[in-house]
């Protein structure tokens, strides 16, 4: 039995190492927020939740460097992996309709970006 227990314990060891780290990116009408992880990962997951009533076209981009561009249906969500190699933040720009641009800070926890006026 302490064979068993000590097993499950490693390969939750190992499975929890190997776990990839996720921003989740809400975007409604009139906000967007975001939650981060806490560590920081050069290779992490944007998960994109558009909970707008309209299509989304984002791009992730680091110092101007376009990494990926995105497209997201009304009420649906898409998941993106990064590798950024740089220590700049990955930037997270709505391109159509065009909304407030967010920086993807790790440790932050959560944060709303409201719409500019």
């Amino acid at each position: 039995m302490k064979i068993l227990m000590s097993l499950l314990f490693v390969t939750g060891l190992v499975m929890a190492q190997a776990r990839v780290e996720t921003f989740i990116i809400q975007i409604r009408d009139r906000s967007m927020s975001v939650l981060s992880p806490e560590k920081v990962n050069k290779k992490f997951t944007v998960l994109v939740e558009n909970q707008s009533l309209s299509d989304q076209v984002v791009k992730l981009t680091v110092k101007g460097k376009i990494l990926k561009y995105v497209s997201i249906k009304s009420g649906r969500t898409e998941s993106v992996e990064i590798e950024n190699n740089t220590t700049s933040n990955v930037v997270f720009v709505p391109v159509s309709p065009a909304f407030q641009e967010a920086e993807l800070i790790f440790g932050k926890k959560a944060y709303e970006i409201p719409s500019k006026k």
